[in-house]
């Protein structure tokens, strides 16, 4: 999905996406291009999803993820993709800000016992 003037599209779907997978275990990242070199952030391992959300309220609109007990802000988002997988286990999101960085958002399998 792209352009933020998608954003009640953007809205329904983040909506939508929470419902769908609240509780699954994560990964959360950011990727940073910096000339030719590319930077990754690992900022989260294994916390549940709580919630993706769009947030409006402000001149610059974001997104809300959180997940475990940490919240992350992607600001100015220019592009949201969904990623899915045939194992379900990369399904995800990738979010392009108005800087360039992309933040991913990857569920984990489940542990089985």
């Amino acid at each position: 999905m792209n352009a933020p003037e998608a954003k009640t599209e953007w809205s329904k779907f983040l909506k939508f996406f929470t419902e769908q997978n609240v509780g699954r275990p994560t990964r959360l990242g950011v990727f940073e291009r910096n000339g030719d070199n590319v930077a990754d952030y690992w900022l989260q391992n294994g916390g549940a999803l709580l919630g993706v959300d769009l947030d409006t309220s402000k001149e610059r609109f974001s997104i809300q993820i959180i997940v475990g007990e940490m919240e992350h802000m992607v600001i100015e988002p220019q592009q949201l993709r969904i990623i899915l997988s045939r194992s379900g286990e990369e399904d995800g999101l990738d979010i392009t800000e108005a800087n360039g960085s992309t933040t991913i958002l990857r569920f984990e399998l489940a542990a089985t016992q």
